[in-house]
């Protein structure tokens, strides 16, 4: 149906134009398209490659449910035409020839590979693509539902900031008008409003309320009605039962069917039946449950309610198929138990599906207190604080007499806990909750709550004993300390206890993948888990973390302020310049984002500018929130009784507030560094006063490196006192700037180079490199120029570095491929009519131009010169 192509593409503009942007980039590797079925994802993919240039050599792959689990599935007609058998062939071989494939296609432009459904595809085959577009030889574009095995293995390119990850949400209003408008339907608020409930957001089922009606049946159809062509009609009951149920249980459908027939739809990979104990029949394809569950008229609903009722009435159900029979019998009015709607909504809760537990909880239209707690927590989990406080108001005020279970109250407690400015603990009205517990299970939930509200609070000394008191009852639930796990690895880095700290890091990590973890922990944990490893300097670490999708978290901030330590200053610029999609950014979160982003700007301007100093000043930069004495962190965590003035914010993070004045303060340092250096060592003294030493020792490196004196006598207290990497880096820095030699700088630019902070490193090599020239110290000048030339290739070969192919003469394009494919210089000079010292004094040349110091490394970024 053209129109709906169309109106997909329209409503998704923004998200094509992002991506086809990041590709047209010689230096980007690719983008990971990620959504649900229905969401676009083949429709982006195909806007996208259809913008590439002609020349662009384009190569199309999509996963199935028949190639899922064969190895190589994808390259099968490729490994053939080139004369090798698929299922005989090793993953090396395999990778050789479709390298030499793609190489024959490259011409003054990378191949691009477009994967659709790469969730469906082995993973051999992204294996291969993932090692290609890790090594430059290929640009991927990928799309699948979520980053599970296998689509992993991309995922990992994303998190070392190789490719570009977008997320497709539900259509806003905005979209959804841009879509009527486009297939010539009249809009107003309130159409567009019921477009969006009736669609739910999803563009394909928005796509099916705009049936063109001078198209034949034929042209309407898709992929997924294709498939129902060749089922029997007691196939399509059978089709009809799962769809609108969403699962259903084996020992229900084979009371109810043939099973002849059933085994026919699951061997043709249409229905799946699962191999856990309750073997649940599902069918594969999400669109095709669409489809069937749309298709189905209101009459042969009902008729079909009625047929598998009695069925299940002997069933203990779990899960989908629960979720699934509970929202069916809604539909229809039938009545349900309040405890069964309860354990739906509760599973859906845990699986992040708050809009879904939210619509079967407001059906139900009950008042009883547990089912109005979890529809708070839904709506909370949705993003509606003010209507989850507006419930949780009404539940506290008739339960202050304790007449409630243990459970339900230890849940009330823990609500409010998160609804709650961690500034005013004062503000809590179920504070007697905690004493009037005696189950283990109900207290491991409050505390563990508890210690996640003193952490945002900066309270982290209560934090920590409150969670290790969690993590060793193992009579708490196994995700109740995992939680505390994951709060005791951020608590024990910010106190300066890195190594141990990134051990419970982890612990927290491996329990994730316990039995009875909900979106509930990675909500939680993912944000203290990413926030340990990037505070202790644990960079690959907090990439990984980034893998953990969570609601209350910026992923691309998160990536933006990893990759502003390392040195990929434009990739982090070019995340920061983008508000996220599809979640509301709150103040805080914009703040963050904003102040990152002028860093980041800041470190573009010094680079363009000039590379005689890293820290050269440089114009323009707002004031920073410190500059102005006006900061909440340190007062409302030392006088706790005093009210926070202004609106009340549950999101508050006082980590999040002092990176953010972290942020700010090293923006405005690049142009006024006289000015900032005090507010830098005071901003790490507030820190110093909570115990927080880790990031004492971020504000005073700081404050140390823009010229604060105060600082180095503190910085080099603290180091002692701060283990791990962080630790030595600290010791370095208060050393070089205590001796002033450049003996001492140079060592720590060698440490600062270890750690991963870049930008540091190059301001210390260049300091020790103009000491050394000064002093006449031959050994010391070439070891500073090494270390200085390694920080600056990192800076200058970023995401958006350096176009090779205008920084090099012909002749040095030549040589460069050729030491890329291991030609002595005798072997050059014979291919390009030189002698040996000609070749030498080029390749020289290029060392000192690319910031390379041997043949190895210009071998790495060879390929960018290509």
């Amino acid at each position: 149906m053209r129109s709906s192509v169309v109106g997909s593409a329209v409503a998704r503009r923004s998200e094509i134009v992002d991506i086809a942007t990041i590709l047209a980039d010689p230096t980007t590797d690719g983008a990971l398209v990620i959504g649900a079925t229905g969401m676009g994802k083949t429709t982006v993919l195909n806007a996208v490659a259809a913008n590439f240039e002609p020349e662009v050599p384009v190569f199309r792959f999509r996963g199935s449910n028949l190639i899922a689990n064969r190895n190589l599935g994808i390259f099968e007609i490729l490994l053939t035409t080139e004369g090798e058998a698929p299922d005989e062939i090793s993953l090396g071989a395999a990778f050789s020839i479709v390298t030499r494939f793609f190489a024959r296609s490259a011409s003054a432009h990378t191949p691009v590979v477009v994967v659709d459904n790469a969730d469906r595809v082995d993973e051999q085959s992204l294996s291969i693509i993932s090692q290609l577009a890790a090594e430059g030889r290929i640009k991927v574009l990928a799309a699948a539902e979520s980053v599970r095995r296998p689509v992993d293995l991309l995922a990992v390119l994303w998190g070392s900031g190789k490719v570009v990850r977008f997320d497709l949400e539900s259509l806003d209003n905005s979209a959804i008008a841009a879509y009527a408008r486009e297939v010539g339907y009249e809009v107003d608020e309130q159409v567009i409003a019921d477009l969006r409930t009736r669609s739910r957001g999803n563009p394909r089922l928005l796509s099916r309320l705009f049936v063109d009606r001078k198209s034949t049946p034929l042209a309407r159809r898709g992929a997924e009605d294709r498939v129902l062509w060749n089922v029997l009609p007691a196939q399509r009951r059978i089709l009809e039962l799962v769809a609108m149920i969403g699962a259903l249980p084996y020992d229900a459908l084979q009371a109810m069917c043939d099973v002849d027939l059933l085994d026919n739809l699951v061997e043709r990979g249409i229905l799946a039946i699962g191999r856990d104990r309750y073997s649940e029949v599902s069918l594969v394809e999400p669109a095709l449950a669409l489809v069937v569950r749309d298709s189905v008229p209101s009459s042969r609903s009902l008729e079909l309610l009625r047929e598998v009722l009695p069925e299940l009435a002997t069933m203990t159900l779990q899960g989908a198929a629960l979720f699934g029979k509970v929202s069916w019998m809604q539909q229809w009015g039938v009545h349900v138990d309040p405890h069964t709607i309860l354990r739906a909504a509760l599973w859906a809760d845990g699986r992040g599906d708050f809009a879904g537990a939210a619509g079967l909880l407001r059906s139900s239209h009950s008042d009883i207190p547990e089912l109005q707690l979890e529809l708070a927590r839904a709506e909370y989990g949705r993003g509606d604080t003010v209507e989850a406080e507006v419930i949780l108001d009404r539940l506290i005020s008739s339960s202050t007499d304790g007449d409630r279970s243990d459970e339900f109250l230890s849940r009330l407690a823990c609500l409010e806990l998160r609804v709650t400015d961690p500034r005013e603990p004062q503000s809590l009205r179920t504070e007697w909750v905690r004493d009037r517990l005696v189950n283990a299970v109900d207290i491991g939930r409050l505390d563990v709550t508890r210690a996640q509200f003193e952490m945002r609070g900066g309270r982290f000394e209560q934090a920590q004993i409150i969670s290790e008191r969690v993590l060793r009852d193992f009579s708490c639930l196994p995700r109740h300390r995992q939680r505390a796990c994951s709060i005791l690895g951020s608590v024990s880095v910010i106190h300066g206890r890195v190594e141990r700290g990134l051990t419970y890091l982890v612990q927290a990590e491996a329990m994730f993948r316990l039995p009875d973890t909900t979106s509930f922990e990675v909500e939680d944990s993912a944000p203290q888990i990413f926030a340990g490893h990037y505070l202790a300097g644990s960079w690959d670490g907090a990439r990984a973390a980034l893998k953990y999708t969570s609601p209350r978290m910026d992923l691309a901030t998160a990536a933006a302020l990893v990759d502003l330590w390392t040195g990929h200053i434009t990739r982090a610029q070019q995340s920061l310049d983008r508000a996220p999609r599809g979640r509301k950014e709150t103040e805080p979160d914009q703040a963050l984002r904003l102040a990152a982003l002028h860093l980041a700007e800041g470190y573009l301007r010094i680079r363009e500018a000039s590379s005689s100093r890293a820290t050269k000043t440089v114009q323009g930069g707002r004031n920073s929130r410190r500059s102005g004495g006006v900061r909440f962190g340190l007062h409302s965590v030392s006088r706790e009784s005093e009210p926070v003035h202004g609106v009340p914010n549950s999101e508050y993070n006082w980590l999040q507030e002092f990176t953010t004045d972290l942020l700010e303060l090293q923006a405005l340092a690049l142009s006024s560094p006289e000015n900032t250096a005090d507010a830098l060592h005071a901003l790490g003294a507030e820190a110093d006063e909570l115990g927080a030493l880790a990031l004492a020792v971020y504000a005073w490196t700081e404050a140390i490196r823009h010229g604060s004196k105060a600082a180095q006598p503190d910085l080099e207290r603290v180091a002692g006192c701060v283990d791990g990497e962080l630790g030595r880096l600290a010791a370095a820095v208060a050393r070089a700037y205590g001796d002033g030699g450049d003996a001492a700088m140079i060592e720590a630019a060698a440490v600062a180079l270890n750690f991963g902070a870049v930008m540091i490193s190059a301001d210390l090599a260049r300091n020790a490199r103009d000491k050394a020239v000064q002093k006449g110290d031959s050994v010391g000048v070439k070891r500073a120029r090494a270390l200085l030339d390694s920080s600056l290739r990192t800076i200058t070969f970023d995401a958006d570095g350096a176009d090779l192919s205008a920084m090099l003469t012909d002749i040095e394009k030549r040589l460069v491929l050729g030491v890329a494919d291991g030609s002595s210089n005798a072997e050059l000079g014979a291919q390009m009519h030189l002698s040996v010292r000609t070749v030498e004094w080029h390749l020289g040349r290029i060392y000192r131009r690319l910031h390379v110091s041997d043949r190895q490394e210009l071998k790495q970024i060879a390929w960018r010169a290509t």
